[in-house]
């Protein structure tokens, strides 16, 4: 039995303590108000008073879990501390926080876990798009019916009420965001509504008044995607000449406002040789860099032929992951020598939940004990959370929000029957996300197939990094009709199962 299948079976026989206990303190105070949320901001180090019976359960419940909670999570409280106490994110990370105790107190503990409700949630704002991309997974482009500006601002007031704590983060994505006209009068309303705004555009439209209006308004990141280092390779995908100048323009533009900008690539086998040169421009601009995996959905379902081979996705995984051990080994020098280092960790990120094996696997060999938390993100203080964060957060960490209101598990699905789980102006998210079946199957890794092969038994039911990984299910879903448990066959352990559907000779 793994380690957290094991730590599981324990969990169960421990979570209806937990749970009552997190009842007693999760009340609302009329003098005080919410006395989970005032029980956080006073673990991490906030000035708050409160009545004496809510003084008294904070004392004698609230603060012993945290604390208690934080070292089994072995969560370098500092670190939580700073950031809770950072106000350009503290409100995000509040919520997060109270959606994750209100997760225990639904769900109990569970590895990989479960909040009370998304910390994020991924809008496709809009179906149209200026350019032609040959990977689109919305298939951006012809007119389809879309939320009007009122609607739009309705759906904010719902998500900003998720499990009576409200959504930490919203990313408008596409199609491409800046092409409504009302983008920013929506993401000014959503403003006052989600502490955590980002938008996930393709540069073209980021002219430096653009710029600038995204930084008034409060918006905290900016994700551009550049699918080549040169002009000829990033238009060979993206179909529209001229749009490679423009994206490095808006780059650039964003930089200079000195919004938190990231360079994001979608990498398939046309672009493969490229990703290093791009990392070395991200370098250079000071911007981050986000590898995409190439997911057969949308426009791409016809073009599967680009997605990578297992050892191809192992050697950009390994290329990525280097860079990420290499900041991290100089951050532990420096502290080493002076004490602290002004050295950001988290330059280099993947969505392809595999990373966080391969950064696992060189770190352990360089003599380093961690790992990426919930596999894109590299966090120097929270290594330990990634078993509980847990690898591919489709369903669990994060939702997708379709253009008209529909809401899917992750964007990387297509729009059908079976995942489609409802409509934001129509539905209860609550109810969506507390029982369907479609996002319990995707919480589960219990549930994940294996398969046995020449007298091996392989697959991501049997891999032992399942609980820090998980596999892309997206990918799963394509290459298996709809089968969500079955193996992604884009990591190199499941590379015989690859070859099989590939129908490849061994």
């Amino acid at each position: 039995m793994q380690t957290e299948s094991f730590e599981n079976a324990l969990l169960l026989a421990i979570n209806p303590i937990l749970k009552s206990i997190i009842e007693k303190f999760d009340v609302d105070c009329e003098q005080d108000g919410s006395l989970l949320i005032s029980s956080l901001k006073d673990f991490f180090g906030e000035n708050v008073k409160l009545c004496r019976n809510c003084e008294s359960l904070n004392r004698k419940l609230a603060n012993p879990l945290f604390e208690i909670s934080s070292r089994l999570l072995r969560a370098d409280k500092k670190f939580m501390k700073d950031r809770f106490l950072d106000q350009e994110y503290r409100d995000a990370w509040l919520k997060g926080f109270a959606l994750m105790i209100k997760g225990v107190k639904k769900y109990g503990i569970q590895i990989p876990f479960t909040p009370a409700g998304p910390a994020e949630v991924v809008w496709n704002f809009t179906y149209s798009c200026n350019l032609k991309c040959k990977h689109c997974y919305e298939d951006a482009g012809p007119h389809r019916p879309e939320l009007t500006t009122e609607q739009a601002c309705m759906a904010i007031d719902k998500l900003s009420n998720i499990a009576g704590v409200g959504l930490p983060a919203l990313s408008f994505s596409g199609g491409e965001p800046l092409i409504r006209k009302d983008f920013f009068e929506v993401a000014a309303y959503a403003r006052k509504k989600i502490p955590y705004l980002s938008i996930a555009t393709n540069g073209t439209l980021l002219t430096k008044d653009n710029v600038k209006k995204l930084k008034e308004m409060g918006i905290e990141y900016v994700e551009i995607s550049l699918d080549g280092a040169s002009k000829e390779v990033h238009e060979r995908f993206r179909m529209v000449s001229g749009c490679f100048e423009k994206t490095m323009d808006g780059i650039r533009n964003c930089v200079d406002e000195g919004l938190d900008t990231c360079i994001a690539t979608t990498v398939h086998r046309d672009n493969l040789n490229e990703v290093s040169k791009i990392m070395d421009i991200a370098e250079e601009l000071q911007a981050r860099f986000m590898h995409f995996n190439y997911i057969p959905t949308g426009r791409a379902k016809e073009l599967v032929e680009l997605d990578l081979t297992p050892k191809e996705r192992l050697l950009l995984l390994e290329t990525i992951a280097k860079r990420i051990v290499g900041l991290y080994l100089k951050v532990k020098e420096e502290e080493e020598k002076f004490g602290k280092s002004q050295i950001a960790v988290d330059r280099f990120f993947s969505t392809c939940p595999q990373f966080a094996s391969v950064v696992k696997r060189l770190a352990m060999e360089k003599g380093e004990g961690f790992t990426v938390s919930a596999h894109y993100a590299a966090k120097k203080g929270v290594e330990a959370v990634a078993n509980f964060l847990g690898g591919c957060g489709a369903g669990r960490l994060y939702i997708a929000l379709e253009p008209n209101g529909d809401i899917k598990p992750c964007v990387f699905f297509p729009t059908n029957k079976h995942t489609v789980l409802g409509n934001i102006l129509k539905a209860s998210f609550e109810q969506i996300w507390d029982n369907d079946p479609m996002l319990w199957n995707l919480r589960k890794r219990e549930n994940l197939e294996t398969y046995e092969i020449d007298g091996r038994v392989i697959g991501c039911g049997n891999c032992k990094d399942k609980y820090i990984c998980g596999g892309c299910r997206a990918r799963s879903y394509s290459y298996f009709n709809g089968n969500l448990n079955a193996a992604d066959i884009g990591c190199i352990d499941n590379e015989e199962i690859w070859k099989k559907v590939m129908k490849l000779p061994k």
